[in-house]
């Protein structure tokens, strides 16, 4: 079992001696689940829709995006949105209107050229993000992190999510509006590549 696998970690604070919210109630130590599957990539090489959702990620100042926990309600409440619509996933944007991430994966959106992501702000530090990000230094293409508004990707030539069941994976539609000329475009194909290469 070593190719075509995804392996999920989940720690709890363990079984408690009786229901409610307080961790004391927790008295026998964690409880370590290790979920192993054969699982292929979740998103087709033809290109992602989406649509963005009304559903905001909160801000880390109400839950810090970088503990990965399973509090994913507002994850799950706007990929409910985008099965709605007809998608396959939904753009999340921040409190005040940036883009923070899709409900399962980070962004990035080509111009000219040169890649930009969503800064790590309302949205959790994605491996598969940073090591795009190490394989945009080493090829000498450009990437800033900066905040990015549904206006930036409207009229961005590409458009990418990234994420560990995902890959990289295109983005052709948003919100019924094309991106670029509608198809997965050379340099996230590129990328994609180069990415297959090193994982």
């Amino acid at each position: 079992m070593r190719d075509g696998v995804h392996i999920r970690l989940t720690l709890t604070r363990g079984v408690k001696i009786t229901s409610g919210m307080d961790p004391r109630l927790n008295q026998n130590g964690p409880t370590l689940i290790i979920l192993a599957e054969h699982k292929a990539p979740v998103y087709a090489k033809t290109g992602l829709t989406l649509i963005t959702s009304k559903v905001r990620r909160p801000p880390p100042e109400i839950l810090d995006p970088r503990i990965h926990h399973a509090n994913l309600l507002n994850s799950i409440l706007a990929k409910i949105e985008a099965n709605n619509a007809g998608t396959d996933d939904a753009l999340m944007l921040d409190i005040n209107g940036c883009i923070a991430e899709t409900n399962a994966t980070n962004v990035f959106i080509v111009r000219k050229g040169d890649l930009a992501t969503s800064r790590v702000v309302a949205c959790p530090e994605g491996i598969t993000r940073a090591t795009v990000i190490e394989i945009c230094a080493a090829e000498k293409i450009r990437c800033v992190e900066t905040d990015l508004s549904p206006v930036d990707i409207y009229g961005a030539d590409e458009m990418f999510c990234t994420g560990t069941m995902g890959e990289l994976a295109g983005v052709v539609k948003i919100d019924n509006r094309l991106i670029g000329d509608g198809k997965v475009g050379p340099i996230t194909k590129r990328l994609s590549d180069l990415y297959a290469q090193r994982t």
